[in-house]
């Protein structure tokens, strides 16, 4: 697909492992120059999720990780830091009851269960939600702050592997290719998914 479109035309959005990027990158490294932007979801420059500093979709294979933070592509991470700004809050879980369709009571099901799990796991009063801030990212960039910053995965660490370590120490250089999400504007994030669900309609399946 990217090496069928004119270049910097397509956005890669993994929401996983890194493994099949990664993979991509090394059997065909021409997509590397024509990727317009990789945005995941992934790492956390503050905490984890799988350890005490790694989240999931970079512990899985922090190589593969390590690989695509290298790449020389330009690169967003969302990451634990930001996705746990992403509450569904009661206000938030009115607004989606407010569609009323099929697909959103299907949402109100899923973020229930969330609710439970992430109270029991990890003492959340509104559970978070991932993957979404990632799209929500391609599809209005000011829907979050960013910041500019070196990144890197470890590899090595007995307690550290598959942490996302971002240097904030200084100014990011000049080309520097990757950056983090710092800051999510909650209401608008809530209404870009909300928007979603009204433009799917009332989908049902049979």
């Amino acid at each position: 697909t990217i090496m069928a479109h004119p270049p910097k035309t397509i956005t890669l959005v993994p929401t996983a492992g890194l493994t099949n990027i990664a993979l991509a990158a090394r059997l065909e490294p021409r997509i590397i120059d024509r990727v317009k932007e990789v945005v995941l979801m992934g790492g956390g420059y503050h905490t984890g999720n799988w350890s005490a500093v790694a989240e999931f979709n970079i512990k899985i294979d922090p190589e593969a990780a390590h690989i695509v933070f290298n790449a020389g592509w330009p690169l967003t991470m969302v990451g634990l830091d930001l996705t746990h700004q992403a509450l569904a809050t009661p206000e938030v879980v009115s607004k989606i009851a407010a569609v009323g369709t099929a697909p959103a009571q299907f949402v109100l099901e899923l973020l229930a269960f969330f609710g439970t799990m992430y109270k029991s796991a990890q003492g959340f009063d509104y559970p978070p939600v991932h993957d979404p801030c990632a799209v929500a990212y391609v599809i209005d960039p000011s829907v979050m702050t960013t910041r500019k910053v070196p990144l890197d995965v470890e590899l090595t660490g007995t307690l550290t592997l598959g942490m996302t370590v971002a240097d904030f120490r200084a100014p990011a250089p000049a080309d520097c290719l990757t950056q983090v999400a710092i800051k999510l504007d909650h209401t608008r994030f809530w209404d870009l998914v909300t928007d979603a669900l009204r433009r799917i309609g009332d989908v049902r399946v049979a």
